[in-house]
């Protein structure tokens, strides 16, 4: 996934330096997930926009560790604290596995 051409050179550092795996979860990324650079110590409460302050996370996993660390979630223009609407589910095949996203 880091070798891809639309994919930022912060977020291809970040994936190579976690090897692939969400910091919260520890889950391995995959090719369809919705990835999201995370303040590990959020700027409103201190932290700085600095690598060794970054980390890669799930949308899902970025949503939990914020409301679990209570952060305002929106100080730098993050939005993920608050549900986006959800229209409606889609499933589709992935290799062997059922996936579902929102529409």
């Amino acid at each position: 996934m880091g070798k891809n051409p639309e994919m930022s050179p912060r977020v291809a550092k970040l994936l190579k330096a976690q090897k692939g795996k969400c910091t919260h979860c520890k889950m391995y990324f995959r090719e369809n997930d919705v990835l999201e650079v995370d303040h590990i110590i959020p700027k409103s409460k201190g932290g700085r926009n600095e690598y060794k302050n970054l980390q890669l996370l799930h949308r899902h996993c970025h949503d939990t560790k914020t409301a679990n660390d209570s952060s305002l979630g929106t100080k730098s223009g993050c939005n993920s604290a608050k549900p986006k609407p959800l229209i409606k589910p889609e499933w589709y095949w992935i290799d062997d596995m059922l996936v579902m996203r929102y529409a």
